[in-house]
């Protein structure tokens, strides 16, 4: 159980199978797990004798699974820019060291091949596009990001490699505990327990084509967004806003060091309009409200806006 790690690294095109070296910009995560599937999907025609399916047909196959990892201010955040598809840079002036990164949607998305490295060899997989993503917190655990990949094939398996990850326990290490914090409306606040973000890319995962077994086309439609919050009832405010259909700026703020060692992921969702609440009652429990709610446009038209602070180029990050 030591050979385990996630390679990846942006395709030109979906139906590219040539898999190679990867190059100087690839990202190496450390992820918290893994679970990409092969499915071949084979008919098997039901017959009258001998009371067994036989015969298979082969049908259309299917590569698809999650990839879960710490929020990790480099390569983690690749992944992120993967599922919106828009990244631009700019130097943190005045440190000159350190870019800032902003993501945000785009009408098409990156593909991209992986190799995961599980102990005894190397998967490989290409045509990746990211279906989903979730963003989670909670003030006791890391702040997570869960992604559901769709995959055109896996290849042949490959020799396991040594991956360097950055030095997590120092300047790249992923963000949690305090170092987490909530604004509405560009306001910090201390009543959120804690908050999940979705969106999804909705690919079309099932449109095969005659003759083929494999995807032909990664294919991406609306971007949908909804999430989710939990607060702590101490005041009639945020029950009234809900009541009043009251729209707010929700950010998550992810930041730790100072100065050349500053590391940030700060998502922001500048229109959220509150859709469900549900404060429920139980015995001796104290009050937790939960809100669903949806990110809408902002006068840009960006339902979501991620920046992201590290030392990695514009090419490392969209590489």
């Amino acid at each position: 159980m030591t050979n385990r790690y996630c390679r990846f690294e942006v395709k030109s095109n979906f139906v590219s199978e040539s898999f190679g070296s990867f190059s100087a910009n690839e990202h190496v995560l450390d992820v918290a797990g893994e679970d990409i599937t092969g499915d071949h999907q084979y008919i098997y025609p039901q017959v009258t004798s001998g009371r067994v399916k036989r015969n298979k047909v082969t049908g259309p196959k299917k590569f698809s699974g999650t990839i879960e990892c710490p929020v990790f201010p480099r390569e983690g955040t690749s992944l992120l820019y993967y599922s919106l598809g828009s990244i631009t840079t700019a130097t943190n002036t005045p440190l000159t060291n350190l870019n800032t990164h902003t993501i945000k949607k785009a009408t098409t998305i990156p593909f991209f091949r992986t190799a995961i490295g599980r102990d005894q060899s190397e998967h490989r997989y290409v045509g990746g596009i990211i279906n989903s993503t979730t963003l989670d917190y909670a003030p006791d655990e890391l702040l997570m990001a869960s992604f559901d990949v769709v995959y055109r094939r896996e290849l042949t398996l490959g020799s396991l490699a040594s991956p360097t990850f950055p030095d997590f326990n120092a300047n790249e290490r992923a963000f949690g505990g305090v170092e987490v914090g909530v604004e509405f409306n560009d306001v910090a606040v201390t009543f959120v327990e804690s908050a999940s973000i979705t969106w999804e890319n909705n690919v079309a995962a099932d449109a095969y084509a005659l003759g083929s077994a494999y995807l032909p086309a990664g294919i991406v439609a609306g971007l949908d967004m909804s999430g989710s919050m939990d607060l702590r009832y101490d005041s009639n405010a945020r029950y009234t806003d809900f009541l009043a259909g009251t729209d707010i700026k929700l950010e998550l703020l992810a930041a730790y060091g100072a100065t050349t060692f500053q590391r940030k992921v700060n998502i922001n969702c500048p229109v959220v309009s509150y859709d469900t609440n549900k404060l429920p009652t139980e015995n001796l429990e104290r009050y937790v409200q939960t809100l669903d709610f949806t990110p809408a446009r902002d006068a840009n038209g960006d339902p979501i806006l991620i920046t992201v602070v590290n030392t990695r180029t514009n090419a490392q990050m969209a590489g």
